[in-house]
């Protein structure tokens, strides 16, 4: 009885350890099926790193191509479509079409006045209004001692743009000769030459506002580039949706542009060739959104968009409407080019009320 006892004691003994010890074999030929330790360590797993590494780079890499073609497509199509307008706009230098093109010249200042008030200084309000909000928050700490000034950044900009618009138009008539001095006395001769000297000058003058707006107009396309490809960065479908509101509002703003040159002299072939040199504006702004994948919004905001807004400002009441001053003052005429004003205000209010 005490042996049998015994042999059953032992078989349970025996009974445990063998559970025991296949367990053990069982989980630790698990853990090794899955990944001995020194695997991380060995040749294989560098070279599986590596092909990881490399499929990620790739993946990487891809969609920013993408990135580019679709952005830059979408800035050429934005360029070419109003350029390929210009060729039905029936305007050139001539008397017998003056009438017409000061109804244009109406609509450019509309537009330009338009663009400055309801698109520019509101998008710059707004980034401005968001970037204090951020700093107020976290630096305002006692609402009833002191207030923070409000922001004059967007204001400053404005003003910095008209008064720099004076400043190189005053340095170019100062350098081009643009001088009218009157003197008493002489002959009808030298009167003569004094009148055809002023029609030179003015001429000249005119042509200084002419590549002013050339100048505005590449900063303009390139505040466009940027928001092209900021918004393809955010996705394709909200590239092609800013791709269709750039479009609708680079038409007329071209069109006035192209009025803004013919008046100021150019023939029609160069000031639609010139039109097409600030294209390149827009494709600038486009590759350097995407290569610093937006972090330049800022810039943009406090800078060059009220800075480009005061360029407009300047070239729309000191150069474009002043023009519209001069020459017949037919009311029928008058009328036209009230409405056309307000016609080119109206384009922007669309435009800004749907974009």
């Amino acid at each position: 009885m005490f042996v049998s006892r015994r042999k059953v004691v032992s078989f349970l003994v025996l009974a445990c350890v063998a559970v025991v010890t296949l367990g053990h074999s069982h989980s630790h030929s698990h853990s090794n099926s899955e990944e001995p330790p020194s695997f991380k360590y060995s040749k294989s797993a560098n070279e599986q790193y590596k092909k990881e590494t490399t499929r990620q780079e790739q993946k990487a890499t891809e969609p920013n191509y993408d990135l580019y073609v679709r952005a830059l497509g979408s800035t050429v199509f934005i360029s070419i479509v109003p350029f390929l307008i210009l060729f039905f706009i029936p305007i050139d230098g001539t008397i017998e079409k003056q009438p017409l093109l000061k109804v244009l010249l109406s609509f450019a200042s509309g537009g330009l006045l338009g663009d400055a008030f309801l698109h520019l200084i509101p998008h710059a309000l707004v980034a401005s209004t968001e970037e204090s909000g951020r700093s107020h928050s976290h630096s305002h700490s006692h609402d009833d001692e002191h207030h923070e000034p409000h922001d004059l950044t967007v204001g400053l900009g404005v003003l910095g743009g008209i008064i720099t618009f004076l400043v190189v138009e005053k340095f170019v008539r100062m350098f081009d000769g643009g001088h009218n001095h009157s003197h008493a006395g002489g002959d009808k001769k030298k009167n003569d030459d004094k009148t055809k000297k002023a029609k030179k000058n003015k001429k000249d003058d005119i042509k200084i506002a002419g590549y002013l707006n050339l100048a505005a107009d590449f900063t303009h396309n390139f505040t466009d580039g940027l928001a092209i490809g900021a918004s393809y960065i955010a996705g394709a479908s909200i590239g092609y949706i800013t791709t269709v509101t750039i479009l609708l509002h680079e038409i007329p703003h071209e069109i006035g542009d192209f009025a803004i040159l013919v008046q100021s002299g150019c023939s029609r072939r160069k000031a639609m060739l010139l039109q097409l040199l600030t294209a390149f504006g827009a494709i600038s702004g486009t590759m350097i959104s995407i290569y610093l994948q937006g972090s330049g919004d800022g810039l943009v905001s406090s800078l060059i968009l009220p800075f480009t807004a005061g360029g407009f400002i300047y070239i729309a009441t000191v150069s474009v409407i002043p023009e519209l001053l001069e020459g017949s003052n037919k009311l029928s005429q008058s009328i036209k080019e009230i409405l056309a004003l307000l016609a080119g205000v109206y384009m922007m209010v669309l435009i800004a009320k749907y974009e």
